[in-house]
Formats: C-alpha cells, structure tokens, sequence
C-alpha cells in the first residue's frame, strides 16, 4: 500500500483511553458493589435480588478486594471486546481495506459505485446498486465523509435506497431458494445474539447480490 492512505478506526489515544479507562471505572465499581448490593438488596422492585442478596450477605474488606478484582477483569474485558468488535477500513486511491475480527475484505475503488452512512453503519455500493459492504463503525459521519471524498470516492450523506427495502419473510417469492436459505439462517443467528456469524452470512447475501440490514431483529432486503 502507498503511503497515502487514511485509517480509520480507534485512535491511539482512543485505545490508551479505553485501556485505562474501562479497567479503572471496573475497579471503582467493583469496591462500591457490595454496598450497592446491600442498599439494593432492600428494594425488593430492584431486578437481580439472588446476585444481589448473595453479595450482601457477605462481610469484611477482602469482600470489596474480590469484587475489585472481578471489576478489573470485566473492564479489561469489554476493552478487548470493543477493539475486537471495531471495524478498521483503510482507504487510498485505489482500494479500500475493511478489517473486522479476522475477516478482511479488499474493494477496488472501481468495482465502488457510492459510500454512505446509514444511521451508525457504513454502506458500499457496487456498480450495480448493490451493496458490497455494510457494517457499524464507531467514527462521526463527518470525519467518515471527509476520508472517502479525500481520496475521491462519491459520498453522500444518507442512504439512497431506504424505501426499497422490503421486509423478509420466510420463503420469501421474491428471493431465490438459496437466498432465502441464508436468511433464514441469519434469523437464528440474529436471535441468538451471535454478531459474527449474522456478519458472515451476510457477506453470503452480498455475493448473491442481495442487500441486507436488521432493523429490530427482523430482516430486511432490496
């Protein structure tokens, strides 16, 4: 790749923030939890009276040390999970990288008709309307915008094509058998709250020249 090229993802700074901050604010809440867990243990409308009764029940410092402890590892945690989970896309002249968890995905600039933001999520369209590309990414629309049109891809603000989706449903006529097997499986994954595998039947979709996107767990397609 040239060296002229805009990343973007989490910032240094970014990930030297969560690092510190998500572990830190996961210490600070690990040693007030048994006194909230006592304090809520006394409101029986509070959801989570086991945990909370069990928490309380014990006594003692070592018990804010372990709960600090638990703290620590559920803020490290979710750091891990946020930059896992994080889309990075490189863009030049020529290309666009897209890297989420180990998947990577190279598009030629031109194979790329339009790039858009719908809502939080980042849409590429190939040449024949269709999408190549759609995943959440954490970056402001006008920072997102102002890389694509640096590097001359045709960007516009929101999504062109919103009143062509239509809603699926199972064994849909308008799709072809192989389509609406995909979408099917998708809506397992979907309920099933496994991201990856929904990310990676779409990529199946895609291939079939199928767009996709979830609003409220229910699928929709164009």
């Amino acid at each position: 790749m040239n060296n002229n090229h805009t990343i973007l993802n989490f910032s240094k700074t970014d990930k030297v923030i969560m690092w510190f901050g998500f572990p830190l604010i996961g210490l600070v809440l690990g040693w007030f939890l048994p006194s909230i867990a006592k304090w809520a243990s006394t409101l029986p409308w509070v959801p989570f009276q086991g945990p909370l009764n069990f928490i309380a029940s014990y006594h003692g410092a070592w018990v804010g040390f372990i709960t600090m402890a638990l703290g620590l590892v559920a803020g490290i945690a979710i750091t891990f999970f946020s930059i896992h989970e994080s889309l990075e896309m490189t863009i030049d002249d020529e290309k666009i990288i897209l890297k989420l968890r180990n998947d990577e995905m190279n598009l030629k600039k031109k194979d790329i008709s339009l790039v858009f933001m719908d809502g939080k999520q980042i849409v590429l369209l190939g040449n024949d309307e269709k999408e190549l590309f759609r995943y959440k990414q954490e970056l402001n629309k006008n920072t997102v915008g102002a890389a694509f049109l640096k590097h001359d891809y045709l960007w516009r603000e929101c999504e062109p094509f919103k009143e062509d989706f239509k809603k699926w449903v199972v064994d849909c006529p308008d799709l072809s058998p192989a389509a609406n097997a995909i979408f099917k499986a998708r809506k397992i994954a979907i309920e099933d709250g496994d991201d990856e595998e929904v990310f990676l039947l779409a990529k199946e979709l895609w291939k079939l020249r199928v767009s996709v996107k979830e609003i409220k767990k229910s699928q929709y397609y164009r």
